[in-house]
């Protein structure tokens, strides 16, 4: 007997479930924008103490790094309430939905405290992410996309939407850093 699993779809999610998803998501992402911005300003405070403003210039690395981030974590969000079907057809599915469903939201809160703590430990020392490591500063946001992608590729037939999400994705980190 072949499992077959249904396409990803707006009809199989739900009309209100996916725009909501992904309005909470477009919300989101344009907090965390602003709060990861004002973070980094306040990160920077004790370089310019003496002159009591958050007037820091943010390198257009930075701003990048911030866009892709903000909408990897918004992703979180929105993967959360796609996958927010309180029963599926069988229990597997169902329990599936639910995996699915909780995980993006472990993990966001699992690397905010991951980022909290390299702040702390980045704070007294001289390293930086824009200078010694470039690259893998976007692991984070693009591992988060990803992990979102696979709990959904679990439960769905999702091969078109995520290549249209990815696209909206890259799309929507080049905005956030322009704002």
């Amino acid at each position: 007997m072949k499992n077959l699993k249904p396409n990803f779809s707006i009809d199989e999610i739900g009309k209100f479930r996916f725009y909501s998803g992904a309005l909470i998501g477009i919300g989101f992402s344009i907090i965390l924008n602003s709060l990861f911005r004002m973070t980094l300003r306040l990160c920077n405070l004790g370089m310019y103490i003496d002159q009591w403003n958050l007037n820091y210039e943010i390198s257009v690395y930075y701003y990048t790094l911030i866009g892709f981030t903000s909408v990897g974590f918004a992703f979180c969000f929105t993967t959360y309430l796609w996958m927010s079907k309180p029963f599926a057809i069988n229990r597997r599915k169902t329990l599936k939905l639910r995996m699915a469903q909780i995980n993006p939201i472990w993990i966001f809160f699992g690397t905010l405290m991951f980022l909290l703590r390299m702040f702390w430990f980045l704070s007294g020392v001289k390293l930086t992410i824009e200078k010694d490591f470039p690259i893998l500063g976007f692991m984070i946001p693009i591992f988060i996309y990803l992990y979102c992608w696979n709990l959904i590729s679990d439960v769905y037939k999702s091969k078109k939407a995520f290549l249209i999400s990815s696209l909206i994705f890259i799309i929507g980190g080049i905005i956030l850093s322009g704002i």
